[in-house]
C-alpha cells in the first residue's frame, strides 16, 4: 500500500505543472481571440497570421499532454528509479 500511495504522490507534481501551463496557454488563446471578435473582414491577413499563432499554441497544449501521458506511465511501471542506476 505504501508503494501506491508514493506513486500517487509522485504524480502530483507533473499534473500540477500542466495544469498551470495549459491554463497559461488558453489565457495566451484567449487575450489573441478577443481581438479576432471584432475583426472586419478586411483583415483576412491579420485574422490568418492570429489563427496560424492559435494552431501553435493548440500544438503546443497537445504536446504537454502527450509528454503527461508519458511521464504517468513512466511513474506507473516505476522507471523513475531507473535513472537513479546511472
Amino acid at each position: 500500500m505504501p508503494d501506491t500511495t508514493k506513486r500517487n504522490s509522485k504524480k502530483n507534481a507533473p499534473i500540477l505543472c500542466a495544469v498551470i501551463m495549459i491554463t497559461l496557454l488558453a489565457i495566451c488563446i484567449g487575450v489573441i481571440i478577443f481581438p479576432l471578435l471584432g475583426a472586419s473582414y478586411g483583415d483576412a491577413a491579420a485574422i490568418g497570421f492570429l489563427l496560424i499563432y492559435i494552431l501553435i499554441l493548440v500544438a503546443i497544449i497537445i504536446g504537454i499532454l502527450v509528454a503527461l501521458r508519458q511521464r504517468l506511465k513512466e511513474i506507473e511501471g516505476g522507471e523513475e528509479e531507473d535513472a537513479k542506476n546511472y
